[in-house]
């Protein structure tokens, strides 16, 4: 039984049948990224997280396609791999988010390791992914859409985001 199943007590949302790949399109990924990021800078700590990272290794302004590159390697990781891959993926990530917090200059307080702002980029990221998904290629039925969701929180979960803070639907 996998983790997931384990703690459902081998009930999962969704059809037994579901299989993740089936809903991970990479045209749906690269066509809602510009929007999702949007979405993503709509919170304060965030936009100010990114505008304010003090490295310029991972900046989205002074290195739009290797912010891309990398990010499109979250998503995959995030959606697709195994737990051994979203442990891998988290500890890249936390190395890169070490320094991203606010200093005393900083008109808004964020942190990266926030749990909380990583719900707000995680929900962003979903949102974003089903609604492009929907657009191309036609609504869920309600019980893949609940499996989808539930499957989706690894968007956070390979963040620092506990499981027990994505929202029950």
């Amino acid at each position: 039984m996998s983790a997931l199943a384990a703690e459902h007590d081998g009930v999962l949302p969704g059809p037994d049948d579901f299989v993740i790949t089936d809903y991970f399109d990479g045209i749906a990924a690269f066509l809602g990224g510009p929007a999702n990021v949007i979405m993503q800078l709509g919170h304060p700590a965030v936009g100010h997280g990114v505008v304010e990272k003090p490295r310029e290794a991972g900046s989205v302004m002074k290195h739009p396609f290797k912010r891309l590159r990398t990010t499109f390697s979250y998503l995959a990781v995030a959606g697709l791999g195994d737990d051994s891959d979203r442990a891998a993926m988290r500890e890249a990530v936390n190395f890169s988010h070490r320094d991203v917090r606010s200093d005393t200059d900083s008109p808004v307080k964020f942190n990266a390791f926030d749990p909380r702002l990583q719900l707000w980029v995680a929900a962003a990221i979903y949102y974003g992914y089903v609604d492009i998904l929907t657009r191309m290629h036609g609504p869920l039925d309600d019980a893949t859409a609940d499996r989808l969701y539930y499957e989706c929180r690894r968007f956070g979960t390979t963040l620092q985001m506990p499981a027990e803070f994505w929202p029950a639907d």
